[in-house]
């Protein structure tokens, strides 16, 4: 589960999607990458707080398998 501290651009109370912030601050449970995606784009601080790194979890690059390439 991915926690985050969000920190709003004005004080105040109110919620977005899941989150509820007080006083311009709150901490977000797995708040949905579309409510991240707003936070972000209307000027507010989202930091992850856990120690995991954003990415797959290996070192692999995302991409295709050598199963999916094309043959030629």
């Amino acid at each position: 589960m991915a926690r985050y501290a969000i920190t709003a651009p004005h004080d105040g109370d109110e919620q977005i999607g899941s989150v509820v912030i007080s006083d311009g601050r709150a901490t977000a449970t797995d708040p949905g990458e579309g409510v991240l995606l707003y936070l972000r784009r209307h000027g507010y601080t989202v930091e992850p707080l856990d120690d995991e790194p954003d990415g797959p979890p290996d070192d692999r690059p995302a991409g295709r398998s050598a199963a999916r390439t094309k043959r030629g």
